[in-house]
């Protein structure tokens, strides 16, 4: 749909005759252009906000030199070849750059239908992995396709969350302010899913799903002082969690202390440490992180940005903090310009999740946070995560395709 399009709001989901019909006068409404045919014509890809799509592929090429930088010695004496990390990213970008346009083509609208179907799928695989997953570090968060392929249900979990919350929002419309309606429903989602979550075990993703449902619906209109509520016993839930999966005081020590057990429990992130450190003012150099030849575990994954902070420096590692603010601050402009509730709010939960998980990675990465499991997005290896954000960018990307334009004059 053309961005000069000047239609009515809806708030309300468009589906079957009505999001047809809606389609249909925009396409008349096109000043001064012909008709063209087939799916590109008929919807069109132009007119997405080219600033939001530039600081994407800033961050997918960074975050591509870095991984190269980061997994080369890692790839060669695990696998023979020092480029396996980096050529099986390549070929996930870029396609992930494919299922990005192709999401943007479509009216964002459309995934009103996928909101019950996107959370059954999410559920049914959360419960396959538990059964047929593969475990790796004691736990179990991937199902294997082949040995070239896997698939991480969490990550679909995620988008799925964002596309129902975001639907079930506007369906409810003024009832999001009472708490039958706004509280309950989503809450009972997010427990089910941080359940099975749990059984993986995954903590990280439970809270950035949690997190990311919380901002959809308090966006959406639900009072403050039920989510307030619900903070303090997601609070007090998030501690039993943690103290049911094993920790105990001993590994708070740890975190606070990590020189308390430098060989076991403090090993990463005194590694971590010691990358950053090292990186000083204006880092070692691109290639020349010495903690990356099999002393940091996971340089390539979850530690990737100390290896950043050890070859580019502190000034580096400031540059790319400050591209994901500006990503991030520009998916909130497109949300608060969106054409309708449902736009805004997928816009919203897309870019809170991001968000979300680069403050944790960065927080675990410096030892602002407990260690666990959570990939930098753009930068850590990672198939199922990279398409499924390129997806979640492609429904960003089709939101700023649809922003009214200014009157002239």
């Amino acid at each position: 749909m053309d961005p000069n399009t000047q239609t009515e709001l809806y708030d309300a989901p468009l589906e079957g005759e009505e999001l047809e019909e809606a389609l249909r006068q925009a396409r008349e409404n096109r000043p001064h252009r012909r008709r063209r045919k087939g799916l590109i014509g008929r919807y069109g890809i132009r007119g997405f906000d080219v600033p939001y799509f530039m600081l994407a592929v800033m961050l997918m090429s960074v975050g591509l030199v870095m991984l190269f930088s980061s997994s080369y010695s890692a790839a060669y004496y695990k696998y023979g070849n020092a480029t396996y990390f980096f050529t099986r990213q390549v070929f996930f970008a870029l396609g992930g750059f494919a299922i990005m346009f192709l999401v943007t083509v479509f009216p964002y609208q459309i995934y009103h239908r996928f909101a019950v179907p996107a959370l059954l799928v999410a559920f049914v695989l959360l419960i396959a992995v538990l059964f047929i997953g593969s475990n790796y570090n004691n736990a179990t968060r991937w199902i294997s396709i082949g040995k070239l392929f896997t698939i991480q249900p969490s990550e679909i979990a995620k988008a799925a969350v964002i596309i129902s919350f975001s639907s079930f929002a506007v369906r409810m419309g003024k009832r999001m302010r009472t708490f039958m309606y706004g509280i309950v429903p989503f809450l009972l989602i997010i427990g089910m899913l941080g359940v099975l979550l749990m059984r993986e075990p995954h903590l990280s993703a439970t809270v950035i799903i949690a997190v990311t449902g919380i901002v959809i619906i308090f966006v959406a209109g639900a009072r403050v002082p039920y989510l307030m509520i619900i903070g303090l016993v997601g609070a007090a839930l998030l501690a039993w969690l943690i103290f049911g999966m094993g920790y105990s005081i001993d590994r708070i020590q740890i975190w606070l202390n990590p020189y308390l057990d430098p060989k076991n429990d403090g090993y990463q992130i005194l590694q971590s440490l010691y990358a950053i450190g090292s990186g000083g003012l204006f880092g070692l150099g691109l290639g020349q992180s010495r903690q990356k030849n099999l002393y940091l575990p996971e340089p390539y994954n979850d530690f990737i940005f100390a290896i950043i902070c050890e070859e580019l420096g502190y000034v580096g590692a400031v540059l790319i903090v400050l591209l994901f603010m500006a990503f991030i601050l520009r998916g909130y402009y497109i949300a608060l310009k969106a054409r309708d509730n449902y736009g805004m709010l997928l816009a919203v939960g897309v870019t809170t999740q991001i968000a979300v998980q680069v403050f944790f990675n960065i927080g675990v990465v410096t030892g602002m946070l407990p260690v666990t499991g959570i990939s930098l997005p753009f930068f850590s290896s990672g198939g199922t995560s990279l398409l499924i954000l390129f997806a979640e960018l492609g429904m960003v990307m089709a939101v700023s395709r649809q922003i009214p334009a200014k009157r002239k004059g």
